[in-house]
């Protein structure tokens, strides 16, 4: 029978926390000298000192409010060894809710970035069905005073966009995003699927070419253009959209 056999892990976590009585730590450390699977069972109960600190200061950049004890759970224990920090229940548990995969498998929790305009035109685009636009009828006129008043908003001539091509134009309405006015022009694909070109303003003024994606399940095609950064999304079809938006690019 090997020597590790006899310690179980809450008598390798006591030891590891400084918990372990001084007979339990003493034959602890005499067995840890001759065998190596106890040495490798102790340090899979610990906790690399290196990797946490980078966990920790990834959490709190990301976080810099967080609350005083979970900056301060680094610091549980003075007893460490070379680089692994024997670290005690609470910070274990307050760590283990913050590194999603555990420090030793080297997965760490990373706050989601905060999603951009496209992603939530994406959300908002999701929620169309066909009959969402196959009700809204609007006269010559009333298209052409919407569309007026949008091109004078955003400061770019939107008159173009509701003919010339297979998608049936539907209507143009303001939105925003942080305090940016941002224009969704809607229309029916030639299968009566509902798209939508996007369109805000930009701080980049580089010029970009399309690039295709997915979002939320839906084709999409992105590009950006004097100043003014555009999405065209909705449905399955990928020439649909990609024939779409290098006419509008071509257009604006």
């Amino acid at each position: 029978m090997s020597q590790m056999t006899q310690f179980s892990d809450e008598d390798l976590t006591a030891f590891l926390d400084g918990e372990a009585s001084a007979d339990l730590a003493r034959q602890i450390e005499q067995a840890l000298d001759v065998d190596a699977a106890l040495q490798k069972r102790l340090e899979d109960l610990s906790l690399p000192v290196d990797d946490l600190k980078a966990a920790m200061q990834q959490v709190t950049d990301q976080a810099p409010n967080l609350p005083d004890i979970l900056t301060d759970s680094v610091a549980v224990s003075n007893k460490s060894s070379g680089n692994w920090i024997y670290a005690g229940s609470l910070a274990a548990s307050i760590l283990v809710s913050l590194v999603i995969g555990g420090v030793l498998g080297k997965s760490y929790f990373v706050p989601t970035e905060t999603p951009g305009w496209k992603s939530y035109v994406a959300a908002y685009q999701s929620l169309y069905v066909g009959d969402t636009l196959n009700s809204v009828e609007l006269t010559p006129e009333q298209t052409q005073k919407n569309l007026d008043n949008l091109s004078s908003k955003m400061g770019i001539d939107l008159a173009s966009m509701t003919s010339g091509s297979d998608l049936v134009f539907k209507r143009a309405q303001l939105l925003g995003f942080k305090g940016k006015p941002l224009v969704q022009l809607a229309y029916l694909s030639p299968k009566g699927q509902p798209v939508a070109l996007c369109i805000i303003r930009t701080d980049k003024g580089n010029t970009e070419a399309i690039g295709m994606d997915k979002l939320e399940g839906m084709a999409a095609a992105s590009w950006r253009k004097n100043g003014y950064a555009f999405l065209f999304i909705g449905g399955q079809d990928e020439t649909v959209i990609h024939e779409g938006a290098a006419r509008f690019k071509a257009l604006l």
